[in-house]
């Protein structure tokens, strides 16, 4: 992406302006002027706050606008470089009924993607870890109590090789979580 392109910000101008004063355009403008596109992001978000006082949500906010619409981040880019993608579904089960779908190796095979997985790290009701695929990538699957008889699944997929990688999960892995929201609730 070419520096200065027109990239979407995360949210409206209106919406920037009614929170922090500024709509994006005098943002950028004045993140340009500071000569933010030569900065990290920690850079960024430090000269924000010291300069700006946006807040520290709301800097964080800014300045992956500004990153992107610079072209120094790409969508789904975290700040050190590497690529990310989840998928999140909440389904009408109990949540040791949901985490057991996923930490039962019999459960799993019936709706988990097929892929080079090794499970690294787990605590009960709350979270699966491990290696995925041959890449490098790192898998995280969290989960939470939505009330009564309702829990969240949270797949989040981490060192990813770029875009192209990050559509491939996200798309796979919708899939796959529709297949188990199907599994639990027929």
């Amino acid at each position: 992406m070419a520096a200065g392109q027109a990239v979407k910000p995360i949210m409206t101008d209106a919406g920037i302006k009614a929170k922090t004063g500024k709509g994006w355009d005098q943002w950028y403008a004045a993140l340009d002027k500071a000569g933010a596109a030569k900065l990290d992001h920690k850079a960024i978000t430090a000269l924000l706050d010291e300069k700006f006082k946006p807040g520290p949500w709301w800097g964080q906010m800014i300045a992956v606008s500004y990153e992107r619409a610079r072209g120094i981040r790409a969508m789904n880019q975290k700040c050190d470089g590497e690529f990310s993608v989840s998928v999140s579904k909440t389904v009408p089960v109990d949540l040791s009924v949901l985490y057991g779908a996923t930490a039962d190796d019999k459960q799993r095979t019936k709706w988990f993607p097929k892929g080079a997985f090794k499970a690294s790290s787990q605590t009960k009701d709350k979270y699966f870890r491990g290696s995925w695929g041959k890449n490098g990538a790192r898998l995280e699957i969290n989960f939470y109590a939505k009330g009564e008889g309702k829990a969240q699944i949270n797949v989040q997929v981490n060192k990813l090789d770029g875009g192209e990688a990050v559509e491939v999960e996200r798309a796979m892995w919708k899939k796959a979580v529709e297949k188990l929201v199907l599994l639990l609730t027929e």
